[in-house]
């Protein structure tokens, strides 16, 4: 029943078929997947950007081990899909902000500073998932977030030290904070309900978002950056 929190095993076969679901359409929409070729585009694409647009070559060994990181919670992701009888998935990336063009150094700091530290906030949730082979990965992988968006963070202070970076980064905010925003999908969805209900989450998407907003908007803030209203161009509320 729901709340009793009871935590399944791989092979349980007395696995509630609405938490099944839920687990899977979960994990299959979610972006690391290393059977899924627009994941391995995606990560073909940062690799060249990362590897072009590092200011100083020191940087690209740390961007070398993030790259790394995100290879590894793709097959993480596909291992735990491998065991829930789910197989080779054909998944379009569909969080706009994946798509966004990074041009500049600007660019991937704000990637990594406001779209991986969306991560943290989802991996955060997983802590206490009542499925075991993603409980046992869950603290692991929120680290690896807090380290690809505070690496994302220093790059982007970096940035705005600069006068030029910092009129770059007044400019481009506008169109990577509400990217960040809308990747934590719609505030009506019933599935974010659901996911809470069966503990597959903490929060529902509305309220990580405000959790969110409220965390990182002041760092933000704190580099020069005018962070524009959390309405502005979004595309889900």
């Amino acid at each position: 029943m729901v709340g009793e929190r009871r935590v399944y095993r791989e092979n349980d076969t007395d696995i509630p078929s609405e938490f099944s679901d839920l687990l899977v359409r979960m994990l299959v929409h979610h972006l690391e997947n290393s059977t899924n070729r627009y994941y391995t585009e995606l990560l073909n694409h940062l690799w060249e950007r990362c590897m072009t647009l590092a200011p100083e070559e020191r940087l690209k060994t740390t961007f070398a081990k993030l790259m790394q990181q995100e290879v590894e919670h793709g097959v993480i992701t596909a291992r735990i899909l491998a065991g829930l009888g789910v197989g080779r998935i054909e998944q379009p990336i569909k969080q706009y902000l994946f798509h966004l063009p990074i041009d500049t150094f600007c660019d991937m700091a704000y990637f990594n500073a406001l779209g991986d530290r969306v991560g943290c906030y989802i991996g955060e949730t997983w802590e206490d998932v009542p499925y075991e082979p993603l409980l046992n990965v869950a603290e692991r992988l929120h680290k690896d977030e807090v380290f690809h968006a505070t690496f994302g963070m220093s790059n982007l202070r970096r940035v705005c030290a600069d006068p030029a970076g910092l009129a770059e980064a007044n400019e481009k905010i506008k169109i990577w904070w509400p990217a960040a925003l809308d990747m934590f999908g719609r505030s009506d969805s019933e599935f974010s309900d659901a996911y809470v209900r069966w503990g597959l989450r903490k929060l529902n998407n509305a309220q990580l978002r405000q959790q969110y907003i409220a965390d990182t908007r002041p760092l933000l803030e704190e580099l020069g950056i005018t962070v524009p209203a959390d309405t502005a161009n979004r595309r889900f509320l």
